[in-house]
């Protein structure tokens, strides 16, 4: 077959591909808990993307630190805020951001693979597993990790 033709094939194969979690596929997903699921924050900085860019920066990139004494630095573009963050019955991450919004709290069933952090709605979850592999939230890596997250900017 034509160079031409092989490419043409390739990017037909390409689109009509079933879609994945942003173009990677999750091959299997480990639920952090506990102290795992402390230590990928607790002092952490973390780069991630959203699905979708978000209405107010134009962008679905992020970057957060989360600090030992549970509060957090939020950083979406040129938008930023501080907040609070916690780990949650040992099964969920959760951010408020006092001056967003005090009263409502996001929490977060958090997955890895690889390096790659998945978190998902904790109204997702059924039986410790995402009901849909591709229904994340956000997906990060801690700054300075080799990389193993597709679509991530440092």
């Amino acid at each position: 077959m034509k160079p031409v033709r092989l490419a043409a094939v390739n990017c037909l194969i390409a689109l009509t591909a079933p879609a994945t979690a942003y173009g990677q596929d999750i091959h299997s997903l480990y639920p952090l808990y506990g102290q795992a699921l402390k230590e990928a924050y607790l002092g952490q900085t973390v780069d991630g993307i959203y699905k979708a860019p978000r209405e107010r920066s134009g962008t679905n990139q992020f970057t957060e630190s989360f600090y030992v004494d549970g509060t957090s630095y939020y950083r979406e573009g040129d938008f930023t805020q501080e907040g609070l963050w916690d780990i949650r019955d040992n099964r969920a991450v959760c951010f408020s951001y006092p001056n967003e919004n005090p009263s409502v709290e996001h929490c977060f069933a958090v997955f890895e693979s690889g390096n790659c952090q998945y978190a998902y709605a904790v109204n997702n979850v059924r039986n410790g597993k995402p009901i849909n592999s591709n229904s994340w939230t956000a997906k990060t890596l801690i700054r300075g990790d080799v990389t193993s997250c597709d679509n991530l900017v440092g």
